[in-house]
């Protein structure tokens, strides 16, 4: 249904806010339009913020292990629980993240996992939108079925107005070096994305050089691993010379400050990304090793610890950081997203200006970046619909969170 939105503050890309009516006819924002009216009585509008890299079921595993490193983290903690997951498990553990991102104005999400179908499910039941890419590695011997679960998920989505299909090695030290090359064969026979880890802790580049005598942006670039429709995740220790390879194939770098400190993976690079003019986003990771799906944290976060760590204070501008959470990540995405204009899908969040943490009100651009609580966010609205006002529209969020307990504990049961 056709829908005008009267009475609108609107963000605009210089953080700066403008008062209009807003037009949605089939899922995008247009010029004019006659419809179903609403007075949002001079409440801020955002665009619906973007978060390029997460594993949405892992909420599942949130709090389960702390204060370790990335390789415990993952050796003992995650990868053994993971071998126990059904597709029911996937499914009710991205339904609660999806609910988290949602409620925190997160519309558009890249997530790398397994059981896709069951992702789909839980992104469909609510309403979000996102990419899904189908998590690869070989190290079980079941490579080659993970391939194809891959392309038929890619296929039978290729026109999907919410959900996509994309390609998610998980990362070098998981892959084969031969199983990489055709994953990313794979994703550019289909024109899909293309995402995974990449230099994420401080041993993953003396370990991969060690094991293959190459570096490992050396060998990735060999095997066109790197163009438009790439999302490379974390690149903490990237240094100057792969950032202008990653600026000179257009790929996008998906910043997890908070993920990486966490894990005590370092700070990336990003001023420096800035400079080589690459197209830097913001992702969350997972609620496991985050521990929450909240872009806004990351923005704040991300900006202060690279002034922290770099002793400047002007760095990480405000404008740079917002649109690393919401336009930026179109560019590589099959999703006109971040930007409330004429022709973007109809992705927006509803903002009460009377919240404290906003206050005072005329300096809303501040705010946004350095004390935005999201308890401020009243609506959400995803491909034209609403999917949140003051609670979630198309679950029962009770049911929902009594399942998700109960999955947690059958999940423990079984180690």
């Amino acid at each position: 249904m056709n829908k005008v939105l009267r009475n609108c503050w609107v963000l605009k890309e210089d953080l700066t806010f403008e008062k209009r009516d807003l037009y949605v006819e089939n899922g995008k924002f247009v010029d004019f339009v006659e419809g179903e009216e609403e007075d949002l009585k001079g409440a801020f509008v955002l665009p619906g913020l973007v978060n390029t890299h997460a594993h949405a079921a892992m909420s599942l595993f949130r709090g389960i292990a702390e204060d370790v490193e990335l390789y415990e983290w993952l050796s003992a903690y995650i990868f053994p629980r993971e071998a126990t997951l059904t597709a029911d498990d996937v499914y009710i553990g991205s339904l609660v993240s999806f609910m988290e991102m949602i409620k925190n104005g997160i519309t558009t999400f890249v997530d790398m996992y397994f059981f896709q179908d069951a992702v789909e499910q839980a992104a469909k039941d609510l309403g979000i939108r996102g990419v899904i890419t189908r998590g690869l590695a070989d190290v079980d011997g079941k490579g080659d079925q993970k391939l194809k679960e891959c392309e038929d998920f890619i296929n039978t989505h290729a026109k999907d107005p919410l959900i996509r299909g994309g390609v998610g090695p998980h990362a070098l030290y998981t892959c084969s070096n031969e199983y990489f090359k055709e994953a990313v064969q794979l994703a550019r026979s289909t024109n899909s994305l293309l995402t995974y880890h990449l230099l994420e802790s401080p041993l993953e580049r003396e370990d991969y050089k060690k094991r293959t005598g190459m570096e490992s942006v050396d060998f990735l670039d060999s095997i066109g691993a790197f163009n438009e429709s790439t999302i490379v995740a974390h690149g903490t220790h990237l240094n100057e010379k792969e950032l202008e390879v990653f600026a000179k194939r257009g790929v996008t770098l998906s910043y997890n400050p908070i993920s990486n400190a966490k894990l005590g993976n370092g700070v990336a690079p990003i001023p420096l990304a800035f400079t080589k003019n690459v197209n830097v986003t913001l992702g969350t990771d997972s609620a496991a090793s985050n521990n929450s799906l909240n872009l806004f944290d990351e923005m704040k976060f991300g900006a202060l610890i690279q002034r922290a760590t770099k002793e400047n204070a002007t760095i990480m501008r405000m404008e740079e950081i917002f649109a690393m959470a919401t336009k930026n990540a179109a560019k590589a995405l099959p999703f006109d997203v971040g930007k409330i204009e004429s022709g973007m899908l109809a992705d927006l969040v509803v903002v009460n200006g009377e919240s404290i943490s906003l206050s005072p009100s005329k300096y809303m651009k501040s705010h946004l970046v350095y004390s935005f609580d999201t308890s401020a966010i009243k609506k959400v609205m995803v491909n034209g619909e609403w999917v949140y006002d003051e609670g979630f529209l198309n679950v029962d969020f009770h049911d929902v969170m009594e399942r998700f307990e109960k999955t947690v504990d059958s999940i423990d049961e079984r180690l």
